[in-house]
């Protein structure tokens, strides 16, 4: 019986430190995950706020474009194409060709 009951002892001790490591191993795991959680929360906040900017943008472009095109003085619309150009934010190149197609003095 005493031996029955060390063998039974035995493996109920193996038992018990396989359930430990198992369960230790799902703790670090669990710190992985609540940490990948936290960093997903803070991207998608970030992605939010720039895509709050982008549409605030976006509406001040249509109403800077709008304005543009309802003008007839020239120094008023030189001045609403100089916004224009700085919402877009062209290239050094871009700039360049905008520049080539307009008359000159019109940026300046």
């Amino acid at each position: 019986s005493s031996g029955i009951n060390a063998e039974y002892g035995g493996r109920m001790k193996g038992v018990r430190e396989t359930l430990e490591q198992s369960l230790r191993e799902k703790e670090r795991n669990e710190h992985v995950y609540v940490s990948e959680i936290a960093q997903l929360g803070q991207e998608n906040r970030r992605l939010a706020r720039n895509r709050s900017r982008e549409s605030a943008n976006m509406e001040y472009l249509k109403n800077v474009m709008v304005r543009y095109l309802i003008l007839a003085n020239g120094s008023e619309r030189r001045q609403v194409l100089s916004a224009i150009l700085t919402v877009l934010q062209l290239t050094a190149d871009e700039m360049q060709q905008v520049k080539h197609k307009l008359s000159p003095g019109w940026l300046g």
